[in-house]
């Protein structure tokens, strides 16, 4: 359960939010989270705070706390990948992209498992159109910024939507949010836990 932690000082170190002034990786940065913003929630955590459409499938970054000052990530923060992987597809969503990475835990068997891939998804993206499918990802490269999403007229602020999932073996331009929702076919694990 260190990895969830890492990567959260990750975001921080990447983006300039607090230096890493004793060389630990430890930012300082408190990152905060509304119900509505964790892994299975029904809730939103903007506009009415009302109830989603369908349980949310992963878990939203966006507001932070430093020096008692609570902060939002901005639009165009920089995303680093959370583990080395390689890039399965890149898909629309509703506020930017999606990118679907591969990603083999040690002592997880390889990709393929029992016909299935466990894939790391992050989303509401601008991503770098250099990366296309097939390209290997190494953990803390950049692969987008976040979208900028006034550009849709959201009530959402700019932030990293980041889910876990064993998906099945499938078409990898399949591997999208028309897929992703079907909980008779997609198992998520909390990326709070990883």
């Amino acid at each position: 359960m260190k990895a969830f932690p890492r990567y959260l000082d990750r975001i921080a170190s990447v983006n300039g939010l607090s230096p890493d002034t004793g060389g630990t990786g430890d930012t300082g940065i408190d990152w905060l989270f509304y119900p509505g913003m964790l892994q299975d929630s029904p809730d939103k955590w903007w506009a009415d705070f009302g109830r989603r459409h369908a349980v949310h499938e992963g878990i939203d970054i966006c507001f932070y706390r430093d020096n008692n000052q609570i902060a939002a990530l901005p639009p165009g923060s920089r995303v680093p990948a959370m583990f080395d992987g390689t890039l399965l597809n890149v898909a629309d969503d509703l506020l930017g992209r999606t990118m679907v990475i591969s990603y083999t835990p040690p002592g997880f068997p390889s990709p393929g498992f029992g016909g299935k891939n466990l894939v790391m998804v992050y989303s509401h993206l601008d991503v770098d159109r250099d990366l296309v499918p097939g390209t290997g990802i190494s953990r803390d490269r950049i692969i987008g910024r976040t979208f900028d999403t006034r550009t849709k007229k959201s009530k959402l602020l700019s932030h990293i939507h980041l889910s876990c999932m064993i998906v099945p073996e499938t078409p990898h331009e399949d591997l999208n949010w028309s897929l992703f929702p079907d909980r008779k076919q997609v198992e998520y694990i909390n990326p709070v836990f990883l």
